[in-house]
């Protein structure tokens, strides 16, 4: 017995130091399973009964949405012709409560002790779509537990990413859709979603309007939320949710309890840069607006809003203070340069105290990293890991406090091809910023954002 501690202790000193370059590996999975209340859902079910903390399993209005009979109850913006859209016939999948292979993660945040996985719900078969897992542990592919358990996690259908703000609030976009292919549901309203993190209740789910939703897909293309504190009042938040469907930027606004739509070609993709090839798979794609990131606020409370499509390697920026306007001002916006080619990005993010915006970049299958200091071009961008099977398609970025913290799936290889559950296909991974950029271009000098020597565009302006 004392000898086999030793060997596990050895074991995840082995898995504490594997990672790829300066990042470390945190967590590793081959195909992902959940610890529900206690018991293990490792295998295929089709039933969830006794996993709910509850016999009135069909008591919840959201119940059949997740199980998906025949008589779900259906949202739809506008009607959907679907006399022509074929049946959908996943190997009896449909009412599935678990189906492993399908259970792709895709968002990652770490909040306090925690660590929130998300995982949409783009086939059947997916318990929960939010979910966390506590820190503490030590296993390398832990399980996941639905947030903030099984029977409440049944209010969402479907969620990307998650962002949560310094007020103790977690954040998220549920699209209500659950996008099995050829056949997409629209189950309920599009909505921002807030958790309290401090009692784990939600507290606030809002639904979009119909003129924030220009057409009856637009829900399937919400893929992430950032979270604007005005001058750091937490009463006064605006959530900005790109669109990479109908290319446009959702403005929500807390204090108003209300939204609004803004529209420009710089939401749009840019054609040069559909042709993709990532996990072995070589596909187009047009996916428009992905990521918003925020950049320090300067003395009028006005902070600059860099955002990308995903299908591009270009970087744009508009003021916050235009996008809490409701009015559309195209001479705002500004094109911030390029990062050159194959630098197609998912999510990017600013380390606040080094100037430093990280990418996500699903054409190089990197983690790259840029100073918001210098002029942006191929010249000034980083590559600062890159790995095609341990980082292909790296789907979500985060930083939090000193820390970049980044999540790989392989998507197109699930989409395309088939993946191997018998290797490792899901990534988590964390690395220290000052460690990250020591040595690199992005460890430049270090100014603050309103000074004389700061980058930012010529447009840049209070509205």
């Amino acid at each position: 017995m004392k000898l086999l501690i030793i060997q596990l202790c050895l074991l995840a000193t082995v898995w504490s130091q594997t990672g790829v370059g300066r990042l470390q590996e945190v967590f590793a999975w081959k195909q992902m399973t959940y610890d529900i209340g206690g018991t293990m859902v490792l295998e295929d079910r089709f039933s969830g009964d006794d996993l709910t903390g509850t016999r009135n399993k069909r008591a919840s209005q959201y119940d059949d949405n997740i199980y998906f009979d025949d008589q779900r109850p259906i949202w739809q913006a506008d009607p959907i012709d679907q006399t022509e859209a074929p049946a959908v016939n996943p190997n009896d999948e449909v009412g599935r409560f678990y189906v492993k292979y399908n259970n792709i993660p895709m968002g990652t945040e770490k909040v306090g002790n925690r660590l929130f996985i998300t995982i949409p719900r783009r086939r059947h078969g997916i318990p929960a779509t939010l979910n966390y897992i506590d820190l503490s542990t030590r296993a390398r592919s832990p399980s996941l537990s639905p947030y903030p358990d099984m029977r409440s996690s049944r209010s969402l259908i479907s969620v990307y990413r998650t962002r949560a703000d310094s007020c103790g609030r977690l954040w998220m976009v549920d699209t209500g859709a659950l996008e099995i292919p050829n056949n997409v549901m629209y189950l309920q309203p599009p909505s921002i979603v807030v958790y309290d993190l401090n009692t784990d209740r939600q507290i606030l789910r809002y639904s979009l309007k119909s003129t924030d939703l220009p057409a009856t897909n637009t829900p399937t293309g919400l893929p992430s939320i950032t979270i604007d504190l005005h001058n750091g009042d937490c009463a006064d938040a605006y959530a900005y949710i790109p669109d990479l469907v109908t290319y446009g930027v959702i403005v929500y606004s807390l204090r108003q309890n209300d939204s609004w739509r803004h529209s420009h070609n710089y939401y749009s993709f840019m054609p040069t840069a559909g042709n993709l090839r990532i996990a072995g798979q070589s596909f187009q794609w047009n996916d428009g607006v992905f990521s918003l990131a925020l950049g320090e606020a300067r003395a009028d409370g006005c902070r600059p809003v860099f955002f990308h499509p995903m299908v591009s390697s270009q970087e744009f920026s508009v003021s916050s203070c235009e996008l809490q306007s409701r009015q559309t001002n195209s001479s705002a916006y500004s094109l911030v340069g390029d990062r050159g080619p194959t630098s197609q990005s998912t999510m990017h993010e600013l380390h606040p105290a080094t100037s430093v915006m990280f990418f996500a970049e699903v054409g190089r299958n990197a983690l790259s990293c840029w100073n918001v200091n210098t002029p942006l071009n191929p010249q000034s961008v980083e590559v600062l890991a890159s790995d095609e099977d341990k980082i292909s398609y790296p789907a979500d970025l985060h930083v939090t406090g000193d820390e970049v913290w980044i999540i790989a799936n392989k998507l197109p290889r699930f989409i395309y091809s088939r993946l191997n559950p018998n290797e490792y296909n899901f990534f988590v991974y964390k690395a220290n910023v000052q460690e990250l950029i020591s040595g690199t271009r992005c460890a430049g000098e270090q100014t603050s954002p309103g000074s004389s020597h700061s980058y930012y565009p010529r447009n840049f302006r209070r509205s």
